[in-house]
């Protein structure tokens, strides 16, 4: 008699324990939920106020345990076709972004093109923006040498290039390239692609990546070239491939 007391003691007790845990990791789970709201709600009016607009929320990842920060993905009406990055950084909850790499698309573009034109008549530029975000300090009035320092790895840039003596000169003239950056005090990542006779003006905005880098580029590329500058303006990576 008294062992079926003490049985129905502990399961008592256990049960008890049971609920507790369970009720308890219902709460744990209901605070997650709630701070992650809370962190989106804090980053998404951070972006509002900063940039006098609206944005569409994508996702957000609060379980990347070993990055000392809170990541968001949002959309914006401006540029529909990317995603922009948010980050919070939990020690010091200062919210940085790379929407200004957006913005400062079409300056470069139109600098690096009168730069690259000088050289390579038959030519495009496309800017590749996004990357990490960077400080709050950048604004849309900061110079393109300065936004090339604080933007890691430089500005990637993207030249495309009809000539037929490529061969022959590809190397004079990238050094040209990089002669005239560096007096410019632009630090770039580009990536060089000698396209074949009566393509380049059929190669736009849209269909870049597919064109140079889809499954098909050997019918649109001949030679591509990848140079990373450093701080000193000198190539740290340089390369030529063939399509084949």
């Amino acid at each position: 008699m008294i062992e079926k007391i003490a049985i129905g003691i502990i399961s008592i007790i256990l049960a008890i324990g049971v609920c507790g845990c369970m009720s308890n990791s219902k709460d744990s789970k209901k605070d997650v939920v709630k701070q992650e709201s809370s962190v989106k709600d804090m980053m998404m009016e951070h972006m509002r106020e900063k940039y006098n607009e609206e944005f569409e929320f994508v996702n957000i990842d609060t379980e990347v345990w070993t990055a000392p920060y809170t990541e968001m993905i949002v959309k914006s009406e401006k540029f529909p076709n990317h995603r922009i990055v948010v980050q919070r950084y939990s020690e010091t909850g200062a919210i940085v972004d790379n929407y200004m790499d957006f913005h400062m698309k079409e300056r470069i573009e139109e600098e690096l093109t009168e730069i690259v034109k000088k050289i390579y008549p038959k030519s495009k530029v496309f800017y590749r923006p996004g990357g990490r975000p960077v400080p709050n300090s950048v604004t849309p009035d900061i110079s393109i040498a300065e936004y090339s320092k604080i933007r890691l790895p430089g500005l990637p840039v993207t030249i495309c290039i009809e000539d037929p003596d490529y061969e022959t000169n590809k190397d004079k003239k990238i050094e040209e390239l990089r002669k005239v950056l560096e007096g410019k005090k632009y630090i770039c990542h580009l990536d060089v692609f000698y396209i074949k006779e009566d393509k380049l003006d059929l190669i736009n905005e849209d269909n870049r990546r597919e064109v140079l880098t889809g499954p098909h580029n050997t019918e649109w590329v001949l030679i591509r070239g990848g140079f990373l500058m450093t701080d000193s303006f000198e190539f740290d990576y340089y390369e030529w491939r063939e399509i084949k």
